[in-house]
């Protein structure tokens, strides 16, 4: 079996792994994070770092919550707020300190809308920015930093429901500690205890949503991003087609050379244009629609995207 077929079956059985629960269709989608939902608002600021990032997005190509929004039918709602959508995200956002955090791209979002659709998917993820600060100090204040950062989430979820929203996506982080940019810094235990930190605390978020009555929903991006790794260094890739976990990517800086079709990262930190079309695949399917339709057609949209990538050999 080639290995490009691997990989779409591959893609095909993410979706089944994490797949949840039929939820209600949802007549939108909101977005809520930093670099990693990021769809040009940074870009939008004139702020944009040097490099070969993909129009705005802090990858090579198109981020997961395209291809969430996408796969529940409401493709343009992952346009930047800036551009005329309903993607608030802003690379290098904190949950709450600065001001791009979450809570004021919140604060944004509430003064465009005087109430929140009751039917629409509300998308918070965030926290890396807020652990990769907490890593570089001493060890003993992660813990603390990790709670706050989880109650800062809870705080948004109460602003958003306060408002009327009912319905929420939520996920962890990925290891920092296996991000080129850690190893790096030499910062590779201090990150992973800040992750393992960080995530510690999100059954706590999902938790204090359901008891509001709302619907929680969880990405699991730890475990993904672990499957893919587990995949490249133990396995040749052979499920995955990704075999470069540990560096950069293309024309990014600090990079090889080493095809982005085949690596996790683009740049030392975020995930890869292929990465992202596997978080895509496994996020929709934490939020399925009660017809596979959705489903199916991101599938298609994910496997054809990863053919043409490893056409192109970006």
């Amino acid at each position: 079996m080639t290995r490009p077929l691997r990989s779409q079956l591959a893609a095909a059985a993410l979706v089944a792994l994490f797949a949840g629960p039929a939820s209600a269709s949802f007549s939108n989608a909101f977005f809520f994070g930093d670099s990693l939902s990021d769809t040009g608002n940074v870009l939008a600021f004139g702020q944009m770092p040097a490099g070969p990032y993909y129009q705005g997005r802090f990858s090579d190509g198109p981020v997961w919550v395209e291809y969430l929004a996408a796969g529940i039918g409401h493709a343009v709602a992952a346009k930047a707020n800036y551009l005329g959508g309903n993607n608030y995200a802003i690379g290098g956002a904190r949950v709450a300190s600065g001001a791009t955090s979450v809570l004021n791209q919140i604060g944004t979002f509430s003064s465009n809308y005087a109430v929140a659709d009751p039917n629409a998917l509300y998308v918070v993820v965030a926290g890396g920015n807020d652990m990769r600060d907490a890593r570089s100090g001493n060890p003993a204040n992660i813990d603390t930093a990790a709670a706050a950062a989880a109650n800062n989430l809870k705080t948004a979820i109460d602003q958003l429901a306060g408002k009327g929203a009912k319905h929420f996506l939520v996920a962890n982080l990925p290891d920092l500690g296996a991000t080129p940019e850690a190893m790096m810094l030499g910062l590779t235990a201090a990150s992973t205890q800040a992750t393992n930190a960080f995530n510690a605390e999100m059954s706590g978020v999902v938790s204090y949503g359901q008891g509001l009555g709302l619907t929680m929903s969880f990405f699991d991006f730890a475990a993904l991003s672990a499957t893919v790794r587990n995949d490249a260094l133990n396995n040749g890739g052979g499920l995955y087609g990704i075999t470069n976990v540990t560096t950069s990517c293309g024309s990014f800086q600090f990079s090889p050379g080493t095809s982005c079709a085949v690596s996790q990262f683009s740049d030392a930190l975020h995930p890869s244009a292929v990465s992202h079309a596997l978080m895509g695949a496994a996020a929709i399917a934490a939020v399925p629609e009660p017809e596979t339709y959705g489903l199916m057609a991101l599938g298609l949209g994910v496997i054809g995207f990863m053919s043409r990538r490893r056409r192109a050999g970006a």
